[in-house]
């Protein structure tokens, strides 16, 4: 057997990087995707300051709110991001 046969068994016939109109939009998807877990992050911490620095008896229950936004958000997110990877 030849070099020059080997090297033709060893040949790629198909294209070896495509570029796709929807890969190319998945990428400012995601960074928006990832923009709105770090703006639900700041909004939280933004609002657990302000509950601590002024006391009310809703204290406590608007913490809970913002556990429940944030696991919302985050499911959200991630399950938004899994179609958009799956597509």
């Amino acid at each position: 057997m030849d070099t020059m046969e080997i090297l033709k068994q060893l040949e790629f016939g198909g294209e070896i990087f495509s570029l796709e109109l929807l890969s190319i939009l998945k990428i400012p998807i995601i960074l928006i995707l990832i923009g709105n877990i770090l703006f639900a992050t700041f909004l939280s911490l933004r609002v657990r300051i302000l509950s601590d620095t002024y006391r009310t008896p809703r204290n406590k229950m608007i913490k809970q709110m913002m556990a429940i936004h944030m696991i919302i958000v985050i499911v959200g997110t991630l399950l938004s991001l899994l179609f958009v990877i799956l597509t």
